[in-house]
Formats: C-alpha cells, structure tokens, sequence
C-alpha cells in the first residue's frame, strides 16, 4: 500500500515539473524559432580599434588582453566531431615513424570551420571550449539561420558576441574578412595561403600575424617566427589574437600530464648503446665526441630541414635564427 501511495505521490510531483519544464530547444534545426532582423554591415575603416596597431602600448595590451575565458562544461556537439583514431606513430606497414608517441586520453577531433564559409550572415557565440587536439580554444557558434559551427576562437571574445564574415564587416576581434580589406599594422589570425583553401598560417594558442605592407596585388605579413611572407589580397584572415594566450608559459607539473597527452617517455641518445644511437656507447660519461646528430646521423647544427620542394616565391625573408634574433633585439612573440 504504501508503494502504491509513494508512487502515486512522486508521479504527481513529476507531473507539475514537467508542467512548468521550459520548451525544448533544437540546436541542429529549429533554433532560434524567432525571426531575427538582419544587422546593416558598416562600412570598412569606420570601426578601428587603436588595440590592432604596432607600438608599445599597445603591446602591453596584448599582453593583457587574456581576460579569464570561462570554458563551457558542456558535451561537444556530436554531430560537430568524430572520434580520434590513434595509431601510436606507426604507418601503415606498422613502422615506427614518429618516435615517443602512444597511448594517452581519449579524445574526439572537433570540425573546425576555417574557411569561415557562410559569408554575410550574423552569428552569435554560444560558448568557449577547450580543444584536446589543438593549444587554442574553439568557439561554439550559432547563424542567425541555426546552422551550428566550430571555430577557431579569437582573444577577447566572450560568450553572447555578435561575429561575422564579411568584406564590409567591422574590424572587431572574432570577424573574418579579406587581407584586401583589412588595414596596415592590423594583428590577424587563420590566414589562407591560397584564396578559397581555408586558413594555414596562425592557427596556434596566442600567435598572431601583422601586415606590414599592401601593394596592387600582395599583402605582406611577419608571421610569429619572424618570417616575412606575402599573401595574395584575395585570401581571408580573422581579426585578433587567438585565444589562450598564456599557452607557452603553462606547467605540466608532473610525467603523468606529459603520457596522459599521447607522449611516451625519451630517451637520450648518449644513454644507448653503440648501435642504437651514434652518441652511444662508452664507459661512464664520455660525452658525445662527435657533432650533435639525430638517430639517423643527420646533423642538427645548421642543417637545414625544410623540403627542397616547398616554393619559396613569397617568402621575403626567412626566419631568423635565436642568434640573429638575439643580435638585433627580435622576439617571436612581439
């Protein structure tokens, strides 16, 4: 009887909470059901932020400019990611390719949008989110059609900020817009290589990149490695900084951190035996006696090892090494 009376007592409880239960929200479809009137898009060169030019307070600014980004607790969008296959370095005939990886968390890729494809059509950031395969936030997005999305989130956006990706939109943190478009010594991120391929350039926690110089048909940016590099005005870049900017100073705290990231332990090379390694064998500690080499006898001391196949067209100047940039009072991070 009583089983009867408590079920008949708790039904009629639920009843009343799902009387007063607010209206399911459809985040794939139907959301929002209310129509939202279109923004007008203001012109460029009217919404400038000083924060964007290249000088000493400013900065100071950037350096400041990390406001505590309160990370959502919330599931990722299943329908905005896939599940990360982890193949410990191996290839596909099970050799070793790339050395100490293995193990680690479980971890879903999300879909980032770094193309910015909908163009002219308002959004509104939902929430930040942290990104295990990247050192950057990601930014959950909502069109003012519903259409949900991923992106690579800028410093200084917080949740409920209006974004878009427009030629005439504004010069605000978050907004994507041609490099034809966009004005000298201005910080920008996600920058394409070639019109149309998606953002390449900048896409770490805290890089930026700084045009320096437009003419008819190039635009001329010094990347985070002190690389100058030109770009074609047709390709798109976002506005800002990217977020996490403090990533480069954090503290892993302990090995566990390090095998919980997919890294396995390394081993020095002067620690193995003769035929492991060409800084190996000996007794006790005899050094290396030979240049510094890598596992395979390549040296590491001024070789170069970028591809003979890469162009090197638009490349003005190559990044300078930690001596040169010692010499002449240059950091990656301006």
């Amino acid at each position: 009887m009583f089983k009867y009376l408590s079920q008949r007592f708790f039904s009629s409880v639920y009843a009343n909470l799902k009387r007063i239960r607010p209206e399911y929200v459809d985040f794939e479809t139907n959301f929002p059901k209310v129509k939202i009137e279109r923004q007008l898009l203001p012109v460029p060169y009217t919404q400038v932020r000083i924060l964007f030019f290249y000088n000493e307070k400013n900065l100071r600014f950037l350096k400041n400019l990390e406001t505590p980004q309160t990370l959502s607790n919330c599931r990722v969008v299943e329908q905005l990611s896939i599940r990360r296959v982890k193949f410990g370095g191996r290839n596909n005939t099970g050799r070793i390719t790339t050395r100490h990886r293995g193990g680690g968390h479980v971890q879903r890729i999300r879909l980032i949008d770094f193309k910015r494809q909908r163009k002219d059509i308002f959004s509104t950031v939902l929430r930040i989110e942290y990104d295990p395969t990247r050192s950057a936030h990601v930014a959950l997005i909502q069109y003012d059609d519903g259409v949900l999305s991923y992106i690579l989130c800028a410093a200084g956006v917080l949740p409920g900020t209006r974004l878009l990706s427009s030629s005439n939109a504004p010069l605000l943190p978050g907004n994507s817009l041609p490099l034809r478009h966009i004005p000298v010594n201005s910080i920008v991120h996600n920058v394409e290589m070639r019109p149309g391929a998606g953002g390449q350039i900048a896409r770490s926690g805290g890089v930026y990149c700084t045009v320096t110089e437009k003419d008819e048909t190039f635009a001329t940016l010094r990347l985070s490695s002190t690389e100058l590099r030109k770009f074609p005005l047709d390709c798109w870049a976002t506005i800002g900084q990217i977020s996490n900017i403090k990533h480069n100073e954090r503290i892993l705290k302990k090995a566990g951190t390090r095998r919980n990231m997919g890294w396995r332990p390394v081993v020095r090379g002067i620690a193995m035996n003769a035929n492991s390694h060409p800084h190996g064998g000996g007794n006790d500690k005899s050094g290396t006696k030979r240049p510094k080499c890598s596992i395979w006898g390549i040296c590491k001391d001024g070789y170069k090892t970028r591809s003979k196949h890469k162009p090197l067209g638009f490349i003005i100047r190559r990044k300078l090494c930690g001596r040169l940039m010692k010499k002449y009072g240059i950091t990656k991070r301006p």
